[in-house]
């Protein structure tokens, strides 16, 4: 009789410590391999929602971790999905320049550190230098985003420059992490200096390489800056229709924007602003094509043959412009697109 009595005890213990462990769960922002789970650690919940797609998801988590819909997804990390086992960079002109609001835990790289003055990537050397000063190791798994896209982009660059192996682009700037009520802080983190060594790309074409004709060539410049002059043969991809607020555009407006490249050939994109090559660069890299860029200053430096209807060994004066209608007035290169 006692022994029952016991046994009947031990049943409601167990049952009580089964009832309880839900909520335990709930209070804890830990997880089996020792990092904190993406959703306690951003006090975010992706299943509100007020609408559903076809499949039964969720209309705002589909948008949120939209990077599956693009070949090469894993380099755009989805906001919600960041935890404290990541390493987040922002890129700022200077310190406070994002209206003192940072993501949480975010380290600050300053984009002068990234660009010479005349523009051009600054060497693998430098960016490593700077790189080490922020206290990033190569072995942490970054994040980066920016005061903008064009910032974010250019900070992805420069990581697979030196040879940054897991990197990705949040897909939002700090507004978009603002509104979804995810933590921020008034100045960026600051960890002790590493000795980041750099392990070169080939991610910068040079001149012969563009004189070869071996690549398609991507202007990411304004249409105006790119009808007064250009590479021959160059494709004109406004860098500004690859934008979508502060995300890259979804995958069907790359696409469509993109049609007049081949995708089994590499391609070269160049501007004389870093910022507007960078985001057709990591917009070409995340359709999967094989991407460089090129500085401009350096097809100056080299030919003076940079007129509309120049000639060249890159293709003809009909230069095609993607995303457009018509045919320009006064030009003999045609749009091509919707």
């Amino acid at each position: 009789m006692i022994a029952m009595k016991i046994m009947i005890v031990m049943v409601l213990i167990v049952s009580a410590m089964l009832l309880s462990l839900p909520s335990a769960l709930a209070g804890c922002a830990c997880s089996a391999g020792g990092t904190w789970d993406p959703y306690a650690f951003l006090n975010y919940n992706p299943t509100l929602s007020v609408s559903s797609t076809t499949d039964g998801r969720s209309a705002a988590l589909q948008d949120d971790y939209r990077a599956e819909e693009f070949p090469n997804g894993d380099i755009l990390r989805p906001v919600p999905s960041v935890s404290s086992s990541d390493t987040v960079l922002a890129i700022t002109e200077k310190e406070n320049s994002s209206g003192g609001t940072y993501v949480k835990g975010a380290l600050m790289l300053s984009r002068g550190s990234l660009v010479n003055q005349n523009g051009t990537l600054k060497s693998p050397e430098d960016i490593a230098s700077a790189i080490g000063t922020t206290g990033v190791t190569p072995s942490d798994r970054i994040v980066v985003y920016g005061d903008d896209l064009g910032d974010a982009a250019l900070g992805f660059l420069a990581l697979k420059y030196v040879g940054h192996r897991d990197v990705s682009l949040l897909d939002g700037g700090i507004d978009r992490w603002r509104s979804m009520g995810l933590p921020v802080q008034s100045t960026p983190s600051v960890r002790e200096k590493s000795d980041y060594i750099p392990n070169k790309q080939d991610l910068v074409a040079t001149y012969d390489y563009v004189m070869s004709g071996e690549a398609q060539i991507v202007d990411a410049r304004p249409f105006r800056d790119f009808g007064v002059s250009r590479i021959p043969g160059a494709i004109h991809i406004d860098s500004e229709r690859l934008k979508d607020g502060d995300r890259i555009a979804d995958n069907e407006s790359l696409s469509s924007l993109f049609a007049p490249l081949q995708r089994e050939r590499p391609v070269v994109v160049y501007s004389e602003n870093l910022n507007q090559a960078s985001i057709v660069w990591f917009a070409l890299q995340l359709m999967g094509y094989n991407a460089t860029i090129y500085p401009w200053s350096d097809w100056l430096s080299h030919t003076t043959s940079v007129t509309q209807n120049a000639p060249g060994a890159l293709g003809h004066s009909t230069c095609a412009v993607a995303g457009s209608e018509g045919t320009v007035s006064g030009s003999r290169y045609r749009k091509l697109g919707r």
